[in-house]
């Protein structure tokens, strides 16, 4: 999926996140969004991901050259974030499963399970689980869906070394299958995407390879 941002602006009351940012991102293209705290990284994923709406400019989304309607973005991005809930009450067997009724993948309940490393608490509770444990599964319904467009913020938080090189085992397995987009400030998590965007302050970027 191609993404396009047409001098996109994003205010809370009277103070400009961010201002005035044009971007063309390719389909099944990688790109990382770097930038200092309150550059506005989570808010242009938020917008991205169409969890908001811009206050200036628009995004329009592209498949196979033809425009892709906003309302069916929803259905078609794989998500994980800080802010992205999870149904604490279901245990991870049933929460996989109910995830994946509304979205298509390639792997059966097991092979995901087994994939993430999960195979000793398919029964759990996911309010039982530790942080890490949450994070991994909420990359896990994510990287694991046939999506058009995978969008990360900040992937590795609360995971250790082992969940970290997890992650990006599993993140290079998606490179070049769907267009993926990684908010980070931790080199890890981004070092081997080859173009970044830096929101070096609120009304200014660049871009770098790495």
């Amino acid at each position: 999926m191609r993404v396009k941002l047409n001098k996109v602006g994003k205010r809370f009351n009277k103070e400009w996140i961010l201002k005035n940012l044009s971007l063309d991102i390719p389909s099944q293209s990688s790109l990382s969004i770097t930038g200092a705290n309150g550059s506005g990284k989570s808010t242009l994923i938020k917008l991205i991901a169409t969890y908001m709406e811009p206050t200036s400019g628009n995004l329009q989304y592209f498949e196979n050259k033809k425009d892709y309607p906003i309302e069916n973005i929803p259905q078609t991005i794989g998500l994980a974030a800080p802010y992205v809930d999870l149904i604490e009450e279901f245990s991870l067997k049933e929460h996989v499963e109910f995830h994946f009724k509304f979205r298509s993948t390639p792997f059966s309940l097991d092979e995901i399970i087994t994939r993430t490393n999960f195979q000793f608490s398919i029964d759990k509770k996911v309010k039982d689980f530790s942080s890490g444990m949450k994070q991994r599964l909420k990359l896990a319904l994510a990287i694991h869906a046939e999506n058009k467009l995978l969008i990360l913020d900040e992937p590795t938080s609360n995971l250790d070394q082992e969940g970290i090189e997890w992650y990006r085992d599993q993140i290079l397995q998606k490179i070049g299958t769907c267009t993926i987009i990684v908010a980070s400030n931790q080199r890890h998590e981004y070092d081997f995407i080859p173009k970044t965007i830096n929101l070096s302050n609120k009304h200014k970027m660049y871009i770098e390879s790495i």
